[in-house]
C-alpha cells in the first residue's frame, strides 16, 4: 500500500526517514480552482552557489504549469502546457519522476478534464529538501490556493482508499472497539459470515483537505451513539424504503463522499492530516460500526450483491433520507 512520506503542514511524519534522496516519486497537490493571470504556486529556495536548491512551481492561465527543479548547478524545467482550465473546483496536480527510467510526467486533473504532458530527464528528490517546503517557514512560499501537498514513492497516486476514523467504533465479538485498536487476529462481526479475523490492519496519515478530506458521518442518522469518521471514498450501506422506492434494492452502496450534504455527513477539514486505519479482512465483508454497516475490503463496490450509486443518484437519496428524518441500516 502507497504511503505519504511527506506531506504540507505536517514536515515529520512518524516512522517515515528524514534524509536521502527519492529517485522514483510523485508531488501531488490540489488546488482551488480558478487561478487569475500568472504566479507562483509553490517555491522552495536554499543555500548558494554549488549548494543552491530550488524547487518552484509556477502557473500561467495561457502557458500552463511549469516546475523549475535546481541542485547546484543542474536545472531542469518541467513544463505542462496550457492553457488552464478556469471552472470553478478542486484540480489534482501530479508530477512523477523516475531517475533510473530517465523521465517524467505531469498531469492536471479536474472533473473528467486532464491535461498531461511527459518528458525525460529529472532529478532525485532530496527529503530534507521535502520536509523543509512542508514545514514552511524562511525560504518557501505557498499560494493560498493550493489546499495541500504530498510526496509518495512509487509512480502514481493510489486509486479510492476506504479507511477508518481511529475512533469508529467496529462491531466485535466482546462489543464495539474502536477501529484504531483493532490488531491482526481480531474478530469483528460482519453481516453474512459472523465474526471474521482481521488479516491486516494498516495505519495511516492522508491529507485532510481538498477531494480527500474525510467525511463524518453524524448520529443519528447514521451511528446510534455518536459521529464516526470515514475516508471520502469509503462505501457506506443504505437500506430503508428509500432505498427501495428509489432504485428497487433493499440494500445499496454509497460512497461516502456522495452523502456529504453539510447535515448528515460533512466534510471535515479542521486538521490537516488525518489519522485513519484501513482493515483488511482477505475478502469483501460488510462490518456493522455503531449500527451503521460499512462495506470493507478491496475497491468500492466490489465483491458484494448490491448496487454502487453514482454521485448524481445520491442526491434524490439524500433529499429522501432527510426528510424522513430517521438513521439509516
Amino acid at each position: 500500500m502507497s504511503r505519504w512520506i511527506a506531506l504540507s503542514d505536517q514536515p515529520d511524519l512518524p516512522g517515515e526517514p528524514s534524509a536521502g534522496t527519492l529517485s522514483r516519486g510523485v508531488l501531488v497537490c490540489e488546488i482551488d480552482l480558478p487561478l487569475a493571470g500568472a504566479g507562483v504556486l509553490l517555491d522552495l529556495r536554499m543555500g548558494v552557489g554549488r549548494d543552491e536548491v530550488a524547487l518552484s512551481l509556477f502557473h500561467d492561465l495561457g502557458a500552463g504549469i511549469a516546475l523549475l527543479h535546481r541542485q547546484g548547478e543542474r536545472m531542469l524545467r518541467h513544463v505542462l502546457p496550457g492553457p488552464l482550465p478556469q471552472k470553478l473546483g478542486v484540480a489534482r496536480l501530479s508530477f512523477g519522476w523516475d531517475c533510473r527510467a530517465r523521465g517524467w510526467w505531469m498531469a492536471l486533473e479536474l472533473g473528467g478534464q486532464r491535461l498531461m504532458a511527459r518528458g525525460d530527464q529529472a532529478l532525485p528528490m532530496r527529503l530534507d529538501h521535502l520536509r523543509a517546503l512542508c514545514a514552511g517557514g524562511e525560504g518557501v512560499m505557498r499560494h493560498p490556493a493550493v489546499l495541500w501537498f504530498g510526496v509518495m514513492p512509487g509512480e502514481e497516486m493510489p486509486g479510492p482508499m476506504g479507511w477508518l476514523g481511529m475512533a469508529t467504533p467496529v462491531m466485535t465479538p466482546r462489543g464495539p472497539v474502536a477501529a484504531g485498536r483493532l490488531r491482526p487476529g481480531d474478530r469483528v462481526m460482519t453481516r453474512d459470515n459472523g465474526a471474521v479475523a482481521l488479516v491486516g490492519v494498516t495505519r495511516l496519515q492522508v491529507p485532510s483537505r481538498g477531494s480527500l478530506a474525510p467525511i463524518r458521518l453524524r448520529m443519528p442518522y447514521f451511528g446510534r451513539s455518536m459521529d464516526m469518521l470515514v475516508s471520502p471514498d469509503q462505501a457506506v450501506v443504505i437500506s430503508g424504503p428509500e432505498a427501495e422506492y428509489l432504485f428497487g434494492e433493499e440494500d445499496v452502496l454509497v460512497l461516502a463522499r456522495h452523502l456529504a450534504d453539510g447535515q448528515m455527513a460533512v466534510a471535515d477539514s479542521r486538521r490537516a492530516v488525518a489519522l485513519g486505519v484501513v482493515l483488511d479482512l482477505g475478502a469483501a465483508e460488510l462490518v456493522e460500526a455503531d449500527g451503521c454497516l460499512l462495506a470493507l475490503a478491496g475497491p468500492a463496490g466490489a465483491g458484494w450483491a448490491m448496487r454502487l450509486l453514482d454521485a448524481y443518484e445520491a442526491l434524490p437519496l439524500r433529499n429522501a433520507m432527510q426528510g424522513m428524518q430517521r438513521r439509516v441500516v
